[in-house]
């Protein structure tokens, strides 16, 4: 995918996760472009978005907001930890 085509991705990306991640109160998001790696950051959490299509990049944000208010005080059972491993798959943390 050439530069420009970059450019006006992340432009897309933002504007389909912006009314998502105000309704759920994160401030700290952006899609960064970087030697033509995507990566969706969310506060410290990095996800790893390269190629990805931008309802696959909306995916992985309702993802980070299930684990993070979801699963934040209750277990998903004897599956959990594949479930939220599953989830986190393409996370990094961001520094």
């Amino acid at each position: 995918m050439n530069n420009d085509r970059l450019i006006e991705k992340r432009i897309e990306v933002l504007e389909k996760i912006k009314p998502i991640c105000e309704a759920f109160g994160i401030e700290g998001y952006d899609y960064e472009i970087d030697d033509g790696r995507e990566t969706l950051r969310i506060n410290n959490t990095g996800i790893g978005c390269s190629c990805n299509s931008i309802s696959a990049v909306v995916d992985e944000l309702v993802g980070y907001i299930f684990i993070y208010t979801f699963c934040k005080n209750r277990s998903l059972g004897a599956f959990g930890p594949q479930t939220k491993n599953r989830i986190k798959e393409y996370w990094i943390n961001v520094k």
